[in-house]
């Protein structure tokens, strides 16, 4: 185990969150619903100096990575302003609204005019080598409850980008890029420093993203929400880690980089990185076979090697000759040749900053230096944007304050507890509370349970209204059985009522009118006279099940109960007296 205070961990996270509007910059859809491809381009990127006149040292080494990148320009979802061939349209106001209200949530103190900036990325995922992203608010807190106890975590503030292109394919150094995500505007929450576990860290990136889909506001389901992780041990560099999207596998991603850079250290003592000797295609480590299969925390040596086949698009081979390792790489090209020299010294000196990506598991690899402050410049095509004044309310209690009470009022599961406080069927279950008499749990169990019931049978729940809901529940508190609940969500869900009356109808030609309990039981006890006689009350689940097969959903089942009892006991208190 690991004294994380002793190696001096220090994380920090990154979350970008899809908000739920249209795009930021034009009027295209953000559904990304797998349109039909219109055209392609084909495009190559080169880096462009910052305000400050220099080059971002990962745009230079994206530009010697040579590819080409092709995008696929699809309807009603891309543009041309997608395609850098047409200035930006007025910024998203819904977009720009939504933003303010997690900066809300978060405590964040907002700036009272909004800059738009380039940030270059020339990796492709954008079609003008830029990002648009513009700074909405600074500070701000998050309070987390984790193993490590209650934390406070910082924020360095909010900004609200336009996502990146998604890559489509990869093929021989070129890559494929879908325009259907370029432009969908995100918040980018970055926190200060966490001195913490791993596991920690990973409750507090959960706690983010909880609150953010508090505010009713964002985007769900997968990909919608992207964390990157920046990881550094004492006397190693800042990393950042692009694709930790699963949190239960963030605390190994965590320890394996931490690892991964004390592994290093060591490692640089050995002088390997003094032995590296290239003579054209042809390098070789002195005295390196001996180190091939030294750990890296999830990795290799060897592995570290063999991943720059990859990373550099250049066939490569590996061979051991005494003790030196000798690396042959493939295909004439003298700059990508410099480029693999240079990475081998990197890592045997020791850790260096660079961004990784997460490739399987908890194991990352190397995809470029770490970018810094020279890619940024303004965004000349729109105009500075002035805050809008809005009520967004008090700032809500921490996420997991709100959490353990619904847990408890709703006698709920942690895992649900944090479903119904981020769903919109939280205010509906509030609403139930207070105009029923109706259990929490048995709302609860209608909200989070028969609906996912129904769901899985393909059923559109997501058809029913609010009040369709809330109109449901009220019914069942005023007699109706419990029993035709699904039933009738299910009916809503085809017939589309347009008001209660309506509702109430379909409800009464489920239940099929009055029924008449009594003589259903007079029948069922008839007919199960002998084993009422043998087992006497030990025969109340052979008739109460009897009885249900003709009421059900007809009549609520504890009235069922009540009246099966009592029929019973009336029956064997009868037989009794004439004995």
């Amino acid at each position: 185990m690991i004294d994380w205070k002793a190696v001096g961990l220090k994380v920090g996270i990154e979350i970008h969150q899809q908000l739920e509007t249209g795009k930021l910059f034009c009027g295209c859809s953000s559904d990304m619903k797998g349109e039909p491809e219109i055209m392609e381009v084909v495009r190559k990127q080169h880096p462009v100096p910052s305000e400050l006149g220099y080059y971002d040292v990962s745009a230079t080494y994206e530009e010697l990575r040579n590819r080409r990148f092709h995008y696929s320009v699809v309807a009603r979802e891309s543009c041309l302003v997608e395609l850098d061939e047409e200035p930006p349209h007025d910024i998203n106001r819904e977009a720009l609204e939504a933003a303010l209200l997690v900066a809300h949530y978060f405590h964040s103190w907002v700036f009272d005019e909004f800059h738009v900036m380039r940030k270059t990325i020339t990796d492709g995922s954008n079609t003008g080598a830029f990002q648009r992203t513009i700074m909405i608010s600074k500070g701000g807190y998050i309070d987390s409850a984790t193993v490590d106890g209650d934390l406070r975590v910082s924020l360095e503030g909010i900004n609200l980008e336009e996502d990146a292109a998604n890559i489509l394919w990869k093929k021989d150094g070129d890559v494929g890029y879908g325009l259907s995500r370029l432009g969908i505007p995100l918040v980018e929450i970055g926190t200060d420093v966490i001195e913490a576990s791993p596991e920690a860290v990973a409750e507090v990136a959960k706690g983010i993203g909880l609150t953010l889909r508090a505010t009713g506001r964002v985007k769900r389901g997968l990909g919608t929400i992207r964390q990157d992780i920046n990881v550094s041990v004492r006397g190693g560099k800042r990393v950042e880690i692009k694709g930790a999207q699963d949190l239960r596998s963030m605390p190994a991603v965590i320890e394996g980089e931490a690892k991964r850079q004390l592994d290093l250290i060591e490692l640089s003592r050995a002088g390997l990185a003094h032995a590296v000797k290239r003579n054209g295609a042809i390098i070789r480590i002195g005295g390196g076979a001996k180190y091939l299969s030294y750990p890296l925390g999830n990795s290799t040596l060897e592995q570290e090697i063999r991943d720059m086949e990859t990373v550099f698009i250049l066939p490569l081979s590996m061979e051991i000759e005494g003790d030196d390792v000798v690396i042959k790489l493939g295909e004439d090209i003298e700059s990508k040749y410099s480029l693999v020299e240079e990475r081998l010294k990197e890592i045997l000196s020791g850790p260096s900053e660079e961004t990784r990506a997460v490739v399987s598991g908890a194991r990352t690899i190397y995809t470029r230096p770490l970018p810094g402050g020279a890619r940024m410049y303004p965004e000349t095509d729109v105009p500075p944007i002035s805050r809008p004044s809005l009520d967004l309310g008090p700032v809500p209690p921490p996420y997991y304050v709100v959490v353990n009470e619904l847990r408890h009022r709703f006698s709920l599961d942690q895992s649900s507890a944090e479903e119904l406080y981020v769903s919109p069927l939280r205010l509906i279950a509030e609403k139930a509370l207070k105009e029923t008499h109706l259990p929490p749990a048995y709302v609860a169990s209608v909200l989070m349970g028969t609906l996912k019931s129904l769901e899985r049978e393909g059923v559109q729940v997501s058809l029913l209204a609010d009040w369709q809901l809330l109109s449901t529940l009220k019914l069942v508190d005023g007699g109706y059985p419990k029993e035709a609940v699904e039933g009738l969500l299910k009916l809503v869900c085809e017939r589309r009522p347009s008001d209660e009356e309506q509702l109430k109808a379909l409800a009464d030609s489920l239940v099929g009118g009055e029924v008449d309990l009594q003589k259903i039981i007079g029948e069922v006890m008839e007919r199960d006279a002998q084993l009422v006689k043998s087992k006497g009350m030990g025969a109340y689940g052979a008739v109460m099940g009897d009885v249900m097969r003709s009421v059900r959903g007809k009549v609520d089942g504890k009235k069922v109960s009540e009246e099966v009892k009592k029929a019973l006991e009336k029956a064997l208190s009868t037989s009794s007296g004439r004995s």
